[in-house]
């Protein structure tokens, strides 16, 4: 999972012309938030406590929100966050909420 996490910290952040401003403050909270419960992962070697697991549940839906069907250049972003953030609650034992 350590290898993971430092790959997803290398992903780009999208591009701030693709979506208006509001969004733009979405997808960099949601991109901190899942950072966040990747490092508290890593931390507590692998235990979650409820909490944890609520924000990192939150966080995959947040991200599958934004993702929308067809080709958007957005999705080129959210994509690889969302099959990172699947793989830590996999790992977390969270459920899903899709």
């Amino acid at each position: 999972m350590a290898n993971r996490h430092s790959a997803f910290q290398r992903f780009p952040h999208p591009d701030e012309t693709l979506s208006p401003d509001a969004r733009v403050r979405q997808l960099a909270d949601l991109r901190a938030r899942l950072d966040a419960c990747a490092s508290s992962y890593l931390t507590s070697l692998g235990r979650t406590d409820g909490p944890a697991s609520r924000e990192l549940a939150d966080t995959v839906h947040g991200i599958r929100s934004l993702v929308r069907p067809g080709y958007t250049p957005l999705n080129s972003y959210l994509f690889p966050w969302l099959r990172f953030a699947r793989l830590l609650a996999y790992a977390a034992g969270v459920p899903s909420r899709d």
